[in-house]
This record gives C-alpha cells, sequence and structure tokens, in this order.
C-alpha cells in the first residue's frame, strides 16, 4: 500500500469514527503526496465542516469536484458543506445531484426531507422522509431522535412513518 492510499484510508476510518481531527490531518498529508488527489480534498472538506468550519469545508469540497467532477461521493459531502453552513437550497440541489446517479442513496433522499423540515413545507418533508424510509427502514430511528423533526412528534403522519 502506497502512503497516498494509507493516508487516505486511515482518514476515510477517522471520519467513519467520528474523528474529524485524525481525518483531517490523514486527509492533508494525502494531499501533500498528490496534490490532485480529489477523494482527499472531499474527505477533508466534508470533515473539516463536520469539525465547525464550513467555508474551508466548502472550499474543500469545491476543489475536489473541480478535480474529479465525477465523483459522487463527492457531490454528498458538497450537500453536507452546504447544509451545515445553512444554504439549504444549495445544499438540495447537490443531493439531487446524488440522486441523479444513485436514485436509492437513502441520506440524500433524507437529507432533502430535513431540508424540507427545516424550510417549514411539513408535506414535502414528510413525502421525502417516507422515500427514504421505503429505501431503507433504519431511517425511522434517525429521524424520531432528530432536531429536524422535532416539532413533528405530535404529527399523525410522522408518528405513523416512524413508529411513535
Amino acid at each position: 500500500m502506497t502512503n497516498l492510499d494509507s493516508h487516505l484510508t486511515a482518514a476515510k476510518q477517522a471520519l467513519s469514527s467520528g474523528d474529524y481531527a485524525k481525518t483531517i490531518e490523514e486527509a492533508t498529508d494525502s494531499i501533500k503526496d498528490n496534490p490532485n488527489n480529489a477523494d482527499a480534498y472531499s474527505v477533508r472538506g466534508f470533515a473539516t465542516a463536520l469539525n465547525g468550519d464550513t467555508a474551508k469545508g466548502l472550499t474543500d469540497t469545491k476543489k475536489a469536484y473541480d478535480l474529479d467532477p465525477n465523483n459522487v461521493a463527492n457531490y454528498y459531502n458538497m450537500a453536507m458543506a452546504y447544509k451545515l453552513q445553512g444554504q439549504l437550497n444549495d445544499s438540495k440541489q447537490w443531493f439531487e445531484k446524488v440522486l441523479e446517479k444513485d436514485p436509492s442513496n437513502t441520506w440524500s433522499v433524507y437529507g432533502i426531507s430535513t431540508i424540507y423540515a427545516d424550510q417549514g413545507d411539513d408535506t414535502k418533508a414528510l413525502d421525502w422522509l417516507e422515500k427514504a424510509i421505503k429505501i431503507d427502514p433504519s431511517v425511522k430511528a434517525v429521524a424520531a431522535e432528530q432536531d429536524h423533526f422535532e416539532r413533528f412528534h405530535n404529527n399523525m403522519r410522522f408518528k405513523t412513518l416512524v413508529g411513535l
């Protein structure tokens, strides 16, 4: 395994375990080894946004897109970076780009449902939530716990969808 691969692999493992500082460090090392590594920019951007610096995270995910405009995983990371920055319409557009390539991407469908919930469009929020649950029923537990849907806890359709 090359240094590049080991740094990127370590970055992805750290991201999966929620260690954003290590993710950023490993992805940065990967970029030092290969300044054109779109995956490393994407992973570093997502971790940076999750770690609180949404502007820098967005810069990295945009750089990843410039390097590899066909990386669908980066579309999701870009959607999340925009979402974390509060740019919900931009976020929704990137989730939709994911769905153009991968129509059954559960977390992009769910992401759109949370955006509609945050924007106060309850009908669309629940329509998209229902789509996400049909793809992957584990979404029920996530939706029941997340702030996006807290105000829905007395909504009969929501309660039926998530089994409350």
